[in-house]
């Protein structure tokens, strides 16, 4: 059993830590807010310990590991101090928002001896796990072109004045919240984006936030398929994911990836289902297998590192 502490009780890492309830891989027991305040009934109700500060979590002998759903500028100084510590690491994506940094904070945590896994839950999911597995057994043939949309209302969800709501937190509008899940399944099957071509922009003007709240993006990979990546802020919860391949399509839908898809050359469609699928509590136990040694997690540095690249060059291409 993990003995792991939660760093930042927000909406999502209150979600984090609801998921592993019962988990005989992981247990979450202490944890550290900046807002103790705002977390004060989840608190009660889970009988999580906090400390006072980030710096007396690290000292506890019994925390194990450390959960981090912080804003993302603050990763990489909290990645090197847990490492410091020799705490392992399950951070919330992205990484960071540039390439080189997120590199920095791998190869600090690396070079510390201890685990560091990024957050990507969705690829777990057994539907994203049969589309990229069609993708890589060669049996759609050659992968021609990748669509991919994840939307949600962050809009009228993120409260004002909190980091979700800052640009320089959320720039290029849904990418950091739900197109990165996007880019970390695509880059595991088609390699590095080379290329992209990107419009962010706000529309709605009903509201205070500052955020763009569509952004879509044209790109290429390394071998040349060619893709493309919407998300929006400001609208219903979606997703999809497709691969066309030379011998048939296959799909990921559902705000909870809840239908596998797949298209025949000849245009027989077969649709598979997999609901209920807790993917939190999957990459977390996977995690927990990877510092017991008993397992690898399952999104390696590279990919870790070829969705921080895209990214980057999707943030600076959306900058006006």
């Amino acid at each position: 059993m993990i003995d792991a502490a939660i760093v930042g009780l927000g909406w999502w890492g209150q979600v984090l830590v609801r998921k592993v309830n019962n988990s005989e891989k992981i247990k979450v027991s202490k944890g550290y807010t900046r807002t103790p305040g705002n977390a004060g009934q989840f608190v009660e109700e889970t009988g999580i310990k906090l400390h006072d500060s980030y710096q007396n979590l690290l000292t506890d002998d019994d925390v194990d590991a450390v959960i981090l759903a912080t804003p993302h500028s603050s990763h990489v100084e909290q990645i090197k101090m847990a490492a410091d510590a020799k705490k392992h690491i399950y951070i919330e994506k992205p990484l960071a928002l540039t390439l080189s940094e997120t590199k920095e904070a791998i190869s600090y945590a690396r070079k510390a001896g201890v685990e560091i896994a990024v957050g990507f839950q969705r690829r777990g999911h057994p539907s994203m796990a049969a589309a990229l597995g069609a993708v890589k057994d060669g049996s759609l043939g050659r992968i021609i072109h990748v669509e991919g949309h994840q939307s949600a209302p962050g809009l009228r969800i993120y409260k004002p004045g909190t980091w979700r709501q800052e640009r320089d937190e959320q720039p290029a509008g849904g990418m950091t919240g739900m197109g990165i899940h996007l880019l970390d399944s695509m880059v595991s099957v088609l390699g590095r984006v080379t290329d992209v071509d990107v419009k962010s922009v706000k529309l709605l003007h009903d509201n205070t936030s500052k955020l763009d709240e569509i952004t879509s993006v044209l790109m290429t990979f390394e071998e040349g398929t060619t893709g493309y990546l919407g998300t929006s802020i400001a609208t219903s919860a979606y997703f999809s994911l497709r691969f066309f391949g030379e011998n048939g399509v296959v799909e990921v839908r559902n705000p909870d990836l809840s239908e596998f898809a797949h298209t025949s050359q000849t245009g027989e469609v077969t649709v598979q289902t997999h609901a209920g699928f807790n993917m939190e509590r999957a990459a977390l136990e996977g995690f927990a297998d990877q510092v017991s040694g008993t397992g690898k997690y399952l999104i390696s540095d590279d990919d870790v590192i070829y969705s921080s690249e895209a990214l980057e060059k999707i943030i600076l291409a959306a900058e006006p």
